[in-house]
Order: structure tokens, then C-alpha cells, then sequence
């Protein structure tokens, strides 16, 4: 345990606020009782550039969050705070039930000239400085708005609400809002989704901090975040409790320290804080609703909700064991008789897969690895006599265009709005166009489903292709204006290397347009004429 935690314990809740003192009432009148919120003053006392906060449902967080807003408007001259919600309806919503109710109900707090002449919605004035209030956007929505409202405001201060759910394209054009910032700080909240991605990853690139209860009869530490399911105790004779993990007896979740876990890390604070420290919340409330999840099959709405983790189900991912199951013991070769059937995935380099059929669903991969050149691609397309082949059109849309052009058989693809299920083969132009979710769930399946094959390990395969077919996760979304569920793929580990991933896709596409092996049809008419051999010597010796 870090020496921070051997400090004074009477100096592990020191408000510094006014309105920590005051009696801040919220959400109709309801007093904030800092005290049964202890891990939420820091949050509002302290600054760093960058702050991340990995939360679990209805912790308080963005109420912190505003009040800090508050008090920062009030006391500091800045020019500007931009607080962003993924949607319109969910920034109309906050303005008006619990916003404009915060300002009305607490003027003994910031006094009575604290709100300016700008009350609306979506921009507030206040001490002479303006919060904005703005939708981003949620990921894989609608078609969204122009971004003109993101990008024609000054601002010091930045926050995003949720920011799992926000489109990355607008979040982006927010963060510009800083640029011109003297003293920029960045505050991005949310409820995690699935493994190093958003909010998850931008934790783990901070200093790490979890709350640490105080016992009150050993005076040791406990993160329940980090011991949690050893962290609860279940008697037969009584309610489920929260145990010390250092004496083993009941916990009083009273008093408490956050502390950091890479404290050498600097200008990135994080913070964890689960269901498992709301006051709202007993350890049998958190029991029940794990029961809840394992009957439901909800456990992700169960990890990211309440344990604030996040959590990925194994068919919304590939794994390397995965893939290794799937390699055959035969020397990969250097050409083939086809047909043949490619994927690319244009850029610099060009990454490719070929793959050949050896039944109705069933291929194995032949070829992988990346061209520098057009060029290289036609070659090797030559030389394992590729018949159908597809690329992304939309990356470097002419030169694709000419290389689709010039190889019949071959398709560009551009990928169409969501709900877009099977592809659209426009034979004219040689171009195809298909759901991006739905063709990287086909191609998905057809891998979970052992329908697969790759030849021997080599460098390639370890240095490339396993870390780019295994750097998506499937997440699902629910639209809170619509009520749809979406599903999307997303890129994880922080940095876009998936290529692979989709030039296996495409070839994936691209088999529909091939037929058999070479190899197979031949096999296949050898076991046909052999049968009818057989019965022909057969019906002489009758």
C-alpha cells in the first residue's frame, strides 16, 4: 500500500469549496451529502490538462463535473467551457430538468447576479463567463449535423459526458476548441464499453487512481473496484456485507482516499469508481444484479453499468488462440491453379489476402501479406489466378478505380449506412456496396465458425496478422432517441491497425464470385467417374 494512504485520516475529505460546506441541492431540492459521496470532492477541487473518469451508472459524476463547471465560470475569467452529451435531446433534457433547477435552487451558494442575461438551453452565462451545452453525436447514428455549432467557439475548459458514445469526427473538432487555450484542460467522463477502447484505454494512460476505503477497526485499505468478487461475503444468517481485505471483517464504506496506482505519471489524473462505492447501493444489490445478468445473459450491461469495467462477450472479438486452431500443418504455397479470390485493403502499404474455395462455405487462406505497388498486386493476382477480387473504393478512389477497371472480375467496395445488409453487386461500374457491420460480422462467423483455414506460422503471421485480425471488438449501442440497438466493429489498443482485418473481409466478399478449386473439382470428378467405374465392373460380372 502506498505511502499516501498512511496519512492523517483526518484530512481524507477536506472540501475546499464553498459549496462543498453549503448545502448544494440538486435534482428537486435533494441535498448533496458529501459525505456519503466522499470520492466526489476531488473531483471538483482538483485540475490537471487531462482528466479521465471511468465510471459506473448513477455515481454523481456529472453532477461533480458541473459544479465544477459552476465554480470555475464563477471565480476565473475564461472564455469559454464546452460540456458535450451525445445527443440534442439528452443536452435539452439536462438543461432544463436539472441545470436551470441547480442555478434557481442554489443562489445562497453562488449569490443572486450569478446567472447572466444568456439562459438558454443550450448556452448559459455565467460570472461573466459561458458554458455551451452541445450534442456530439452518437457513434453509428444518423447522418450527423453540420459541425459549425462545434467549431465557432473560444474555450478553456472541455468536457465530455459519455464520451464512449459520442461520434469520434465531432469529439475531434471539439478538442480544436482548446488550440487557442492558454490554460487548456480536458475532462472526459463515461460508463466503460469494451477493452482498450475509448475511456478504457484513455485510463490506462493515466495515472490510475481507485478509491480506497478506510477500516475503522484496522485501519487498513480496501479498493473494492480491484477485489471485487472476493470483496463481499455472503452469510446464510444475514445480509451479504463488504469485507476489509485486510482483517476480513465488515466494511464501513465511510472514509476514503483515492490513490494512484502509476503515480509517476503526470498531467493525466484518472479515476474508477463503481457501483460498488455508491451509498445507494448495498453489496446485496450488487449480488443481485450479477444473478440478474448470468439469468439474462446481460453480463455486459452488468460489467460496464455497475463495476464500471469494461467487458467484451468472445464472439465480439477474435483471439489468437482462435486463429491458431485454424492454421493446418501444409507448407503454404508459392502459386496456385485457382480460382482464386482476393481482398485488399488500399494504402501505403496495399495489405491483401487470398484465399480459394474448398466447398460451399468453406476456403482456406493461400496468400497474405502488403504490396507497395498496384503493380505488385496485379502479380501476385497473377500468380495464384485470382478470378474475383475486392477493394475498399473509397480509399484512393481514382487509382482504385483504374485497377478495378482493368481486371475484370474485380469490384470496388463502399461501405453504405448501417442497417445495410447484403451486398449490392452494380455490375456496370464494378462496384459493390454492403453494411460495414454486417460484412465484418459475416466474415467474423465465418472464422468463429471454423470455416477457415491457414497455412503455417511465419513472421508475417505473428508480427501482422495475428495483431491486426484480433484489433477490433464488436460493440452494441442503444440510441436513446429511437430506442434502435446498433452494433458497430471498433479499433482497440489505441492505434488503427486493422488492415488485415479488412482485406480479409473483402476476400471474404469477394469468394461469393468464385468457384470451386481447381484441386476440389478435380477431386470431386475423380470420386464421381471412380463410383461409376465401380459399377460398371460391377454389372459386367453379373
Amino acid at each position: 500500500m502506498s505511502a499516501a494512504l498512511e496519512s492523517d485520516v483526518a484530512a481524507l475529505v477536506s472540501p475546499s469549496f464553498a459549496m462543498h460546506r453549503a448545502k448544494v441541492q440538486i435534482d428537486g431540492g435533494v441535498t448533496v451529502d458529501f459525505k456519503r459521496y466522499p470520492y466526489l470532492p476531488e473531483i471538483i477541487d482538483e485540475h490537471e490538462r487531462r482528466t479521465t473518469i471511468i465510471k459506473g451508472a448513477q455515481m454523481g459524476f456529472t453532477i461533480a463535473c458541473v459544479l465544477r463547471c459552476i465554480e470555475e465560470a464563477e471565480s476565473e475569467t475564461l472564455r469559454g467551457i464546452l460540456y458535450l452529451f451525445p445527443t440534442d435531446a439528452e443536452v435539452q433534457d439536462f438543461s432544463k430538468g436539472r441545470f436551470s433547477p441547480l442555478l434557481a435552487n442554489n443562489q445562497h451558494v453562488w449569490g443572486d447576479d450569478v446567472v447572466g442575461n444568456t439562459d438558454a438551453a443550450g448556452l448559459k452565462e455565467i460570472g461573466g463567463s459561458f458554458i455551451y451545452f452541445r450534442g456530439a453525436g452518437q457513434k453509428g447514428g444518423a447522418k450527423q449535423k453540420s459541425m459549425s455549432k462545434l467549431k465557432s467557439m473560444p474555450i478553456d475548459r472541455l468536457y465530455g459526458d459519455e464520451r464512449d458514445e459520442m461520434d469520434d469526427s465531432r469529439w475531434d473538432a471539439a478538442e480544436h476548441r482548446l488550440d487557442g487555450s492558454m490554460t487548456p484542460e480536458m475532462t472526459i467522463l463515461s460508463t466503460p464499453t469494451v477493452p482498450e477502447w475509448g475511456v478504457d484505454l484513455d485510463y490506462q494512460a493515466s495515472d490510475q487512481r481507485m478509491w480506497n476505503w478506510l477500516c475503522s477497526k484496522c485501519n487498513g485499505w480496501t479498493s473494492l473496484e480491484d477485489t471485487y468478487p472476493e470483496c463481499i461475503a455472503e452469510p446464510h444468517n444475514t445480509d451479504p456485507f463488504y469485507l476489509c481485505s485486510k482483517c476480513r471483517e465488515p466494511l464501513k464504506r465511510e472514509r476514503g482516499q483515492w490513490v494512484a496506482v502509476k503515480p509517476d505519471v503526470l498531467g493525466h489524473r484518472g479515476y474508477w469508481a463503481s457501483q460498488l462505492c455508491s451509498p445507494t447501493k448495498t453489496a446485496a444489490d450488487i449480488l443481485h444484479s450479477a444473478n440478474v445478468a448470468v439469468d439474462r445473459g446481460r453480463m455486459r450491461e452488468f460489467y460496464n453499468q455497475v463495476l464500471a469495467r469494461a467487458y467484451a462477450e468472445t464472439e465480439d472479438q477474435i483471439t489468437e488462440s482462435q486463429l491458431t486452431d485454424l492454421l493446418t500443418d501444409d507448407a503454404r504455397p508459392l502459386r496456385h491453379e485457382g480460382p482464386a479470390a482476393m481482398g485488399v485493403d488500399p494504402g501505403k502499404p496495399h495489405w491483401y489476402e487470398v484465399r480459394v474455395r474448398t466447398g460451399e462455405r468453406d476456403s482456406v487462406q493461400i496468400a497474405r501479406g502488403r504490396a507497395d505497388t498496384f503493380n505488385e498486386l496485379d502479380a501476385i493476382a497473377k500468380k495464384f489466378h485470382v478470378e474475383s477480387g475486392v477493394m475498399d473504393q473509397g480509399a484512393d478512389t481514382s487509382s482504385v478505380r483504374d485497377f478495378v477497371k482493368s481486371h475484370p472480375g474485380w469490384w470496388g467496395c463502399l461501405y453504405v449506412n448501417a442497417k445495410k445488409t447484403d451486398p449490392d453487386w452494380h455490375q456496370g461500374n464494378a462496384l459493390v456496396k454492403v453494411g460495414r457491420t454486417w460484412l465484418l460480422d459475416d466474415a467474423h462467423r465465418s472464422i468463429t465458425d471454423r470455416r477457415v483455414k491457414f497455412y503455417t506460422k511465419d513472421e508475417f503471421w505473428q508480427e501482422e496478422f495475428v495483431p491486426q485480425m484480433t484489433n477490433l471488438k464488436r460493440v452494441v449501442q442503444e440510441n436513446d432517441e429511437t430506442g434502435d440497438r446498433t452494433a458497430r466493429w471498433v479499433v482497440t489498443g489505441g492505434r488503427k491497425n486493422d488492415h488485415l482485418r479488412h482485406a480479409n473481409a473483402y476476400c471474404h466478399l469477394a469468394l461469393e464470385k468464385v468457384s470451386l478449386a481447381q484441386s476440389v473439382q478435380r477431386a470431386q470428378r475423380k470420386a464421381r467417374d471412380g463410383g461409376r467405374r465401380g459399377r460398371t465392373r460391377s454389372a459386367m460380372t453379373m
